[in-house]
């Protein structure tokens, strides 16, 4: 199995043969989900041909670590669908193989009750011990994050925000912004902003 920057390539090893497969997924959780969906079909005696086939056509749901392309060398990846303390840890991992800057946008993650500060300072921690090379954080708890990390920055409004990132974008010849939180931040609408402020520069260029 090998991880790369736009996908995941690994072999399905069957009773039956093998299945050598690509798929525009990012990020290990997602093999577990095709593994199941293998030994299901599988266990139906479905051709491997047509298992294949059908995980090729397996479509991206959006907001689900989506890797957007803006420009040559910048990437965007909207993992805004939700965040807990797994799916957060999974992107920091995504994000650490990404090429160049990288850099992780994050809200806070709700619903973890009386221990919420302890987990957003673990996930902190956790991204000191990876490549990414800045945090920037919107929301009450997770400041916490920022705080913990090396180079965090922290924002009070989502304008502030949009301004620094869109600075930085444009500064950097190659980059990779990831971009997560629970429903309630509403982060998709920083992904949302940067994508319309990319499309812009290309008409003002042309």
């Amino acid at each position: 199995m090998k991880i790369h920057r736009y996908g995941t390539s690994f072999t399905i090893h069957t009773p039956s043969g093998t299945i050598n497969i690509s798929l525009p997924f990012l990020g290990y959780q997602s093999i577990s989900n095709v593994l199941a969906a293998t030994a299901l079909a599988f266990s139906i005696n479905i051709p491997l041909k047509k298992i294949k086939n059908g995980l090729l056509k397996t479509p991206i749901v959006s907001g689900r670590l989506e890797l957007i392309q803006l420009k040559p060398h910048k990437i965007l990846i909207n993992d805004t669908y939700n965040a807990n303390v797994s799916s957060m840890i999974a992107a920091i991992k995504v994000l650490e193989n990404m090429p160049k800057y990288k850099i992780l946008v994050t809200g806070d993650m709700s619903e973890l009750g009386e221990k919420s500060i302890l987990y957003h300072k673990m996930i902190g921690n956790i991204a000191n011990l990876s490549n990414i090379d800045e945090i920037l954080t919107i929301g009450n708890r997770s400041y916490e994050i920022s705080k913990t990390f090396n180079n965090g920055k922290h924002f009070f409004t989502k304008e502030k925000l949009n301004k620094y990132l869109k600075k930085i974008f444009f500064e950097r010849e190659k980059i990779t912004i990831l971009v997560k939180g629970s429903r309630n931040a509403k982060m998709e609408k920083i992904v949302q902003n940067l994508i319309k402020e990319s499309q812009e520069h290309v008409n003002l260029v042309v």
